[in-house]
């Protein structure tokens, strides 16, 4: 493989030079110049569909993106992952969030454990824990403490599912926020709630200051020796968790070699099982893992996680698309497009390579997005008549899980409506304020059911879309130092409002909010 940064090589210059060649191309002409173009330009697997023939692309474009894929060596990075070499380079840790699920090999073994043991011991404490949980009945509400990684897939996948849910009633507290905490203890007993505390550190100030007064809660209507009953940890630091007061049953493990963002398949996973159940916890991994056969298994050309990657990488680096817009057309996905942004912004939002230089060409995008109609009376009167073009992904699910047939059809027909007139517009010259260019890219991911194991090929299928662009950019899609900065000034900041005292040795900005902010409070 070439040593040469990817945007200095042939493959990439084959694709500036097609870019060129079909940029004033519109995609409403090419549906009518080929009435096949949706069967040359979709991907189909047992529960999903992925249509991507509305982009601004023809047949020759798949072949030199894959050929693009191939320059950047994505069997290599797969091989890598699965091996348990550190990928994230920076911390020098593993990425192994696919043993989760049961993909890779069984015979492993990071810093002398066996890692698909570890996963086997994982599953029978969750399954353990969990069954115990939903079992007794004094127990009505579980609060799960965590943020990032340790709080919003658990927090998608409990929402994507709550028609499965048959279990106590699960609360996510993330916000260091005190309204946030104070606002939902008022709903709750501390004789029927029971919190988790995710952090993989258990160092986490947000996690930790809402877990101190969440215990100091259970403390004002418990006695000492119930309050242990109480709490659970998920994490990595086990002595914290013990220290902190949860009993060493209550805890189960994580690895440094499980990601935040990638963490919901294991012990990050509690709070999904108690409210779901077992079973359809497993039935989620089980998903994920046939999408993981499918990403290891199908060439590229055939492959959705590779093709959803690559035309990413065709929109923003060549059509030079800065933004994505994730339009999941379900209500119970609402949380989705928030998920998609953490672990797109968090894994790819970077300008630096894994071998410390500058990236020779644009990285992730700007992620946003809404669920079903609601986007449409949002943002997207940008998407149709802005002159910034930003690019669309429809997340369809196609038999409901309702019992409204009318709802469905409209809400389907809503979401096809809006691909349609993104990629075709409609021109009216004499008032241009109703005119619509057209020529939008967008994608169309179908699913046959939002059910535990779709939901997880879906959100393993994204997983791998942002692994592939990390490899073809050349960063590392597994740290997140840009937050690291902010928080070391924070703590500095937090002591002087913790003594009533503004700084003076910050900028004048600072010092002058600070000074402000004391001064009302006072008031």
């Amino acid at each position: 493989m070439s040593n040469k940064p990817i945007s200095q090589r042939a493959e990439w210059a084959a694709l500036e030079t097609h870019h060129a060649a079909i940029k004033t191309h519109h995609m409403r002409d090419l549906f009518e110049k080929d009435p096949q173009r949706f069967d040359k330009l979709h991907i189909e697997i047992p529960g999903l569909l992925f249509d991507y023939s509305k982009q601004l692309i023809n047949e020759e474009t798949p072949e030199l993106l894959c050929a693009l894929a191939l320059s950047a060596d994505i069997h290599g990075a797969q091989s890598k992952m699965l091996a348990g070499e550190p990928l994230n380079a920076s911390e020098g840790r593993a990425a192994l969030h696919m043993a989760l699920r049961g993909t890779g090999n069984a015979a492993l073994t990071i810093a002398g454990e066996n890692v698909a043991d570890f996963v086997h011991d994982t599953l029978i404490k969750i399954e353990t824990l969990s069954d115990k949980i939903r079992a007794n009945p004094k127990i009505t509400d579980i609060v799960n403490i965590g943020i990032g990684g340790s709080e919003l897939g658990p927090r998608v996948v409990c929402r994507a599912l709550q028609p499965y849910t048959d279990g106590p009633c699960v609360h996510f507290l993330s916000n260091i926020d005190g309204s946030a905490i104070s606002d939902l203890l008022e709903l709750l007993q501390p004789e029927s709630t029971l919190f988790i505390i995710a952090s993989k550190t258990f160092t986490t100030d947000e996690t930790l200051t809402n877990a101190c007064t969440a215990k100091a809660w259970l403390s004002q209507a418990l006695s000492a020796d119930k309050i242990s009953d109480h709490l659970m940890a998920v994490t990595l630091n086990i002595s914290a968790a013990k220290d902190f007061g949860v009993p060493p049953t209550h805890i189960v493990e994580m690895r440094d070699w499980i990601g935040g963002r990638f963490s919901l398949w294991g012990a990050v996973g509690l709070p999904i099982a108690i409210a779901c159940g077992f079973e359809n916890f497993q039935s989620l991994l089980e998903g994920a893992h046939v999408m993981d056969e499918h990403f290891l298994n199908a060439p590229f050309e055939k492959n959705i996680p590779v093709m959803l990657a690559l035309i990413g990488v065709w929109n923003r680096n060549f059509c030079g698309h800065n933004a994505l817009a994730v339009l999941p057309y379900a209500e119970d996905l609402e949380f989705f497009s928030t998920y998609v942004q953490q672990i797109d912004m968090e894994s790819n939002g970077k300008s630096v390579t894994s071998n410390g230089h500058s990236a020779a060409c644009a990285t992730g995008p700007i992620v946003f997005g809404q669920s079903g109609t609601n986007a449409q009376h949002a943002f997207m009167q940008h998407l149709h008549q802005s002159e910034e073009i930003i690019p669309s992904e429809f997340i369809l699910i196609a038999q409901m899980p309702h019992a409204l047939p009318a709802h469905h059809a409209r809400l389907i027909g809503n979401a096809l409506a809006q691909s349609k007139a993104l990629m075709e517009g409609h021109t009216n010259t004499a008032e241009p304020h109703r005119n619509f260019p057209g020529n939008r890219p967008s994608v169309s991911l179908v699913l046959d059911h939002l059910d535990p194991f779709h939901l997880g090929m879906l959100m393993a299928l994204y997983e791998h879309k942002i692994f592939v662009q990390g490899v073809l950019w050349n960063i590392n899609s597994f740290d997140q130092w840009g937050v690291e900065l902010g928080k070391i000034i924070a703590q500095s900041l937090i002591t002087h409002l913790e003594d009533d005292q503004a700084p003076k040795d910050s900028d004048s900005s600072t010092n002058a909010l600070m000074a402000h902010i004391l001064k009302k409070d006072h008031g």
